[in-house]
């Protein structure tokens, strides 16, 4: 189990920085300044340090990159009962949305920070279903090509 969090972790922590990178590149081109934002303006302005502000921003996009794999972790576990596997997968996704949340001051105005935390964790579980069912049927496909289903049959060789 352990093993497993750690390799579901790992992709996860790889699919954080990846969010990042994306993340600037679509601050960047919403700017429209022709620069490349590598934070966010508004954090650079809180923290007073552009580099600061970057490590908090990296950490706070590779914490939740990290909680997104282990809260697929957990919808992919079928030894766990159904209900052990929703709280798991909800706390997760909490716990990795929480530095999100103390970055982006949420706490400041309570119902933009309920609605957000709505809102992320329903994108990142339809991101998780979508990639959950690709892998369901690229294994169904591989399945029914080992026992030869699906393929058409040459009557000639018949």
């Amino acid at each position: 189990m352990k093993k497993k969090a750690l390799k579901f972790g790992t992709a996860g922590f790889l699919s954080g920085c990846f969010a990042y990178l994306l993340f600037s590149i679509a601050v960047s081109l919403r700017m429209n300044t022709g620069d490349f934002y590598f934070v966010l303006p508004a954090l650079k302005n809180h923290y007073g340090n552009e580099l600061l502000a970057a490590i908090v921003q990296i950490a706070t996009f590779t914490w939740l990159g990290t909680a997104c794999g282990v809260a697929y972790m957990f919808s992919e576990n079928v030894e766990f009962e159904p209900i052990k596997q929703g709280m798991g997968y909800l706390v997760s996704l909490t716990l990795g949305i929480l530095p999100l949340a103390w970055t982006g001051q949420w706490y400041k105005h309570i119902f933009i920070g309920i609605f957000s935390y709505l809102i992320i964790v329903a994108v990142i579980s339809l991101l998780l279903f979508v990639i959950g069912f690709v892998k369901l049927k690229c294994d169904v496909d591989e399945i029914r090509h080992a026992i030869g289903i699906g393929e058409e049959v040459n009557h000639e060789k018949i």
